[in-house]
């Protein structure tokens, strides 16, 4: 583990930076050590366990003054961003500081799914003393005292103060993930003193906020490709959730958008990334995203055929529904495996660890060239017009949220002008993403053409009209992507970085 001293000057150092109310962390600090003393006799933690969770509960606000209502994420982002000399202690602090609120879902969690077993638990044992140390100053008051009386099986705790019924109520509300990774939530005794007053609701905003760290063109471009990263393995994990419930067909929707995002943001990385490990948590994503498209064609198909009323063509809907349940059955299998677990630690490790990235080359080095080439490779396309057959039309759709992605994963930077750039791009891909639905359905539609030809026949015309309509359409959108406005806001946004 991290030395001691080395430990505490970055503790030090981030409380400085990120102007952390210290009268309230420290606060925090002391209650998440008087806990982890309380359990230590029973627990078999490693040298440098009391160190790590002194150092979270300091560190729990760090991103509050930058992002308020996203401050555990930011938090966790920034203790990413500070080399600490020891990934697996980085780690456990990053996890910590996510993990200290709202509900716990350690398995959405980059911070958590980087670490192997024995730290992954370590970790959320940590963080489950700060969720609750961090309750007993809800009221911000830094009055409520803690002492451990008993302990049998069970923690016993006396809250002494004028706000320890209501500081104790919040940490026993805090207490969800200790029930879960330590065992049965401690039993306060509250002895009141002095008069109550009314507490703060939660954390109280900063005066004046500090800027992103990673919204600038200085920023290593390596650095915010991991922050997007981060963001986008969560997303992934909370539609993997979602697919698995099967209330929505959205959910496996997100999943497959989910999985691209982070192929486009890999492939944007990958002159800074380490090649192997990038090319693995591709192979892995983009194994996913099949998985995920078998159960989604027939979700997008189904669901077109339901606004419709085609007489006899019933038959061709069980089928498809049944092909449908099946595909979602393997998909789930797969989210429930094993490997898929591994999987994850395989991309949570590329989105948090910074050893094998090219680190040094900026944002500002990489950017403007990088969305330049993804605008031309778009409008290489167009051969003095676009194309017709569906094949290139699909491709140029590729190319299109190729260039769309580029351009979110500078969403910090580049501000309002980026919808001036999104927004048109969004409706060209969307009007691409109609005709390929088309495509889509004629494919899946041939197998079963015996089970209710005229129906079917009747359908794929009425396909075949919108196909024309929608053709016929797109030189409209593809006129705003190319003109003389569209391409000098693009270059001022390049400009600026």
């Amino acid at each position: 583990m991290t030395q001691i001293s080395h430990l505490a000057g970055y503790v030090e150092t981030l409380l400085a930076q990120y102007q952390v109310d210290h009268a309230h962390a420290r606060q925090v600090a002391d209650h998440a050590l008087t806990l982890f003393d309380a359990l230590a006799g029973s627990r078999k933690w490693p040298d440098g366990a009391r160190d790590l969770v002194e150092a979270g509960a300091l560190l729990h606000n760090v991103g509050l003054t930058t992002d308020p209502p996203e401050h555990h994420l930011v938090g966790r982002d920034i203790i990413f961003h500070h080399e600490l000399g020891d990934e697996s202690d980085q780690a456990i602090l990053a996890a910590i500081v996510a993990l200290h609120r709202r509900k716990p879902r350690a398995a959405l969690e980059p911070a958590v799914l980087c670490l192997n077993s024995r730290k992954r638990k370590l970790a959320l044992e940590l963080a489950a003393i700060v969720r609750v140390a961090d309750g007993f100053d809800y009221s911000q008051s830094q009055t409520t005292q803690v002492k451990v009386t008993a302990s049998n099986g069970r923690l016993s705790l006396l809250a002494i103060g004028p706000h320890a019924a209501v500081d104790s109520e919040r940490a026993l509300a805090k207490a969800d993930l200790w029930e879960r990774v330590i065992g049965p939530r401690p039993e306060v005794i509250v002895q009141s003193e002095g008069t109550v007053v009314e507490p703060l609701a939660g954390e109280e905003e900063p005066v004046e906020r500090l800027e992103y760290w990673y919204a600038s063109g200085n920023v290593s471009f390596a650095e915010a490709g991991r922050v997007a990263l981060r963001r986008q393995l969560r997303r992934l994990q909370q539609t993997a959730r979602a697919v698995k419930a099967d209330e929505t067909i959205e959910a496996v929707h997100d999943l497959r958008v989910a999985t691209r995002r982070i192929r486009a943001a890999l492939r944007l990385l990958e002159p800074v990334a380490p090649a192997k490990a990038a090319r693995r948590a591709t192979e892995i994503v983009r194994e996913l995203a099949r998985e995920a498209s078998a159960t989604r064609d027939r979700d997008v198909l189904l669901n077109d055929i339901a606004q419709r009323n085609f007489s006899g063509i019933t038959p061709v809907v069980e089928a498809l529904r049944a092909e449908r349940a099946q595909a979602h059955t393997t998909l789930v299998e797969h989210l429930e495996s094993k490997r898929y677990d591994r999987d994850m630690r395989v991309l949570a490790r590329l989105a948090c660890y910074a050893a094998g990235w090219d680190n040094e080359p900026r944002i500002k080095d990489r950017a403007g060239s990088m969305l330049y080439a993804h605008y031309e490779a778009l409008r290489a396309y167009d051969r003095n017009g676009l194309p017709e057959d569906e094949a290139t039309l699909h491709a140029m759709r590729i190319a299109g949220k190729r260039f769309r992605y580029a351009l979110e994963l500078l969403n910090d930077i580049a501000g309002e002008r980026l919808g001036e750039l999104l927004n048109p791009l969004i409706d060209f891909q969307d009007h691409l993403g109609a005709l390929n639905d088309i495509s889509v359905a004629r494919g899946l539609l041939a197998p079963h053409t015996e089970r209710a030809s005229e129906a079917v026949a009747a359908y794929l015309s009425a396909r075949e009209a919108e196909w024309n309509a929608l053709r016929a359409g797109l030189p409209e959108c593809w006129s705003r992507l190319v003109s003389a406005d569209y391409r000098r806001t693009l270059l001022a946004v390049i400009g600026d970085l």
